[in-house]
């Protein structure tokens, strides 16, 4: 990748109080807006309908479109169905049609204590796991680097992704965002922890099965869990209100990890390099995968509040 890759860091007062009650109106307008500004169409608030038109410029959506949440902490700090919902709007507004659209999780059961509401035969959008009956992983191993893994066959199963996590902090990669929720599409997980999880979230993500299917990625900013994740830990919960958008995944996670070594420095946290848990497979999804840009002279951000 030689271009400079974008990526939108927008924040709203409104979205998210004090508790961390989620305002959905808010949080549509963020979204809205969110596209709007990545694809350069406009930087003011506007309604749903006229944010489909970026969101379509981005995805080219087709066909069936995956959502990959992250639910792992079951409340709070999790990729918020108001957002998610959200979304599915935006879709529908570029045609997509309901019946196209899987919400999706490991499992099931993540998702309804999250909220959402699990459904894979009636009619509308489609949510569940990949342990739901008849779903599970593929049958074929992809192998890349030092690792080799099944692939959620619901992944398999769709013509695009859309990948939807929460920015927290993680006690072993270090970052848990966008690139990290992808451990939740292999049958493995358990075994690629070792070493910080060096190098093995950009092997996972340079998976043809994984790099090839998602096209955005849009991390839910909202609740940041900071510090003692990436399960939900109360006492290090900061509202931040935010949400990221970009298509360059590393890039992406790149101003993620910035966005919650300010929020932990703010809360007198230690960074993550003294830590000993700094994010180093970063480097190696840009160096030796290509999956993006790490390094800051080639990311383009664009900051704003609404």
């Amino acid at each position: 990748m030689t271009e400079k890759s974008k990526v939108v860091h927008l924040r709203s007062a409104k979205a998210v109080n004090s508790g961390g009650k989620i305002d959905p109106d808010a949080v549509t307008a963020l979204l809205s807006t969110a596209l709007r500004v990545f694809t350069g169409a406009t930087d003011r608030p506007v309604g749903i309908k006229d944010a489909s038109v970026g969101l379509n410029t981005i995805v080219k959506a087709k066909g069936n479109v995956g959502i990959k949440v992250n639910c792992l902490a079951r409340r709070v700090v999790i990729s918020q169905p108001a957002l998610t919902g959200a979304l599915v709007g935006l879709l529908a507004k570029a045609e997509v049609a309901p019946e196209n659209v899987v919400i999706w999780e490991r499992t099931t059961d993540e998702l309804r204590q999250a909220g959402y509401t699990p459904n894979m035969y009636k009619k509308g959008v489609r949510c569940y796991g990949t342990d739901a009956e008849g779903v599970g992983y593929s049958s074929e191993l992809y192998p890349i680097g030092s690792m080799g893994s099944l692939v959620s066959n619901i992944l398999l199963g769709v013509d695009l992704n859309i990948n939807l996590p929460v920015l927290k902090d993680h006690s072993l990669a270090g970052l848990a965002g966008g690139m990290k929720n992808n451990y939740g599409a292999i049958h493995n997980p358990n075994k690629y922890h070792g070493n910080h999880c060096n190098p093995y979230v950009a092997e996972i993500c340079a998976l043809p099965a994984i790099r090839e299917k998602n096209r955005l990625t849009i991390i839910d900013c909202l609740n940041v869990q900071y510090h003692g994740g990436p399960a939900y830990n109360p006492s290090f919960v900061h509202h931040h209100g935010g949400l990221l958008v970009g298509t360059d995944p590393v890039a992406v996670d790149t101003v993620a990890l910035s966005i919650l070594e300010k929020i932990r420095a703010e809360h007198k946290m230690k960074p993550l390099k003294r830590e000993q848990r700094y994010p180093e497979w970063l480097a190696v999804a840009d160096k030796e995968y290509s999956l993006g840009h790490n390094t800051w002279d080639k990311i383009e951000l664009i900051e704003k509040e609404i």
